[in-house]
């Protein structure tokens, strides 16, 4: 009876909205693998867009990961399409030719490693016979590039805020839901704290619901990379402050941040969920207002804090659990900073050259 059941095209499913569409693939009693280099254009876009679906659905990775790996694997598929080549060892070893040539070390081996899961996935599927990866030598040296931190000078003044400023937006309301400076002033403030004192992302950040904060607890829940899940100490007594009084403005109907309809804890002008890009511009007009020359991203404030708790001797398994890193090998590369800080408080604070100074003086 199975020899003469007839096969069932097996729906393919869009990864941008979960549904099915018109699909290539066969359901029989088993797929029967075939070389990659036979893949037609159309049957790799299809495998594509079923690859991605499992990845939201089954994996459960962030839009911005999906959409990395669409980018990074339709490029690899175009390209050997424009080139006539086949997704096989030959055209990967091409394709990596071409990436060296107009890629950084980092872009390379991300844009690598996105193809080669995917070509896995494939081979686990049984679309394929084997990776093209198999026995292909993949070698880029990247170098090594140590986290850009931010000066501790250079962090006070950032957050040192005229008093005046904040208290402003404590002010009577008069109902009219205008966002004034005053107000922007202290949700730039909690910002800033949240930034320095837990060391969350950025994408983190914007991600935070009003449920999110338990200050009864003093306890932040964040969703981070895959979903998942960490819940930060809120231990600094300052930032708890101004958490607390951003919070009171947020529930305030008086308030212009008093925005029911929304969950998000922090809001843009127009009262709609913040940006990134909105935190990098308050971090780049408040760089300007304290008077700081060097030019400052987000994730320096979190380079800064995992520097700091490191130079703290906190052991480097818990900051990995801080930062949600999912390999201590991730955090390791912070022990690089606090070996050069050793080696500039070894050249500069010498036991030796200071005996000499003494010497000299007398």
């Amino acid at each position: 009876m199975g020899g003469n059941m007839a096969q069932q095209r097996e729906p393919r499913i869009d990864w941008r909205t979960g549904a099915e569409v018109s699909g290539l693939r066969q359901k029989g009693s088993r797929r029967k693998p075939r070389p990659s280099s036979e893949l037609s254009r159309v049957e790799q876009g299809s495998y594509l867009d079923t690859y991605l679906a499992r990845c939201r659905n089954e994996r459960r990775l962030d839009d911005k990961t999906i959409k990395a790996y669409s980018c990074d694997i339709s490029q690899c598929i175009e390209w050997l399409a424009d080139m006539g080549g086949a997704i096989d060892r030959e055209g990967l070893r091409a394709y990596m030719a071409h990436l060296n040539a107009n890629h950084a070390a980092s872009t390379v081996r991300r844009k690598l490693a996105s193809i080669r899961a995917w070509t896995r996935w494939l081979k686990r599927e049984q679309y394929i016979e084997m990776s093209p990866f198999e026995e292909l030598e993949v070698n880029i040296r990247q170098p090594l590039l140590l986290p850009r931190i931010i000066r501790p000078a250079e962090l006070k003044r950032i957050l040192d805020v005229d008093s005046r400023r904040l208290m402003l937006a404590r002010r009577k309301r008069k109902g009219d839901h205008t966002v004034h400076e005053a107000d922007l002033a202290l949700r730039d403030q909690a910002i800033l704290e949240l930034l320095v004192a837990t060391g969350i992302r950025v994408s983190e950040l914007c991600a935070l619901n009003m449920d999110s904060v338990d200050m009864s607890s003093q306890q932040l829940r964040i969703f981070g990379k895959g979903s998942k899940e960490r819940v930060m100490i809120l231990g600094s007594k300052t930032t708890r402050e101004v958490l607390e009084s951003y919070l009171e403005d947020r529930q305030d109907e008086l308030s212009p941040w008093c925005v029911p309809k929304t969950n998000a804890l922090f809001l843009n002008r127009a009262r709609r969920r913040i940006t990134d890009q909105a935190v990098r511009r308050i971090i780049f007009k408040r760089t300007k207002e304290a008077g700081v020359p060097t030019h400052i991203t987000p994730h320096m404030f979190r380079h800064s804090f995992a520097t700091a708790l490191l130079e703290e001797d906190v052991d480097i398994r818990y900051i990995q659990k801080l930062l949600g890193h999912s390999s201590v090998k991730t955090t390791e590369r912070y022990t690089y900073v606090s070996s050069a800080k050793l080696r500039e408080i070894m050249e500069q604070h010498n036991p030796r050259d200071v005996l000499e100074e003494e010497v000299g003086m007398r």
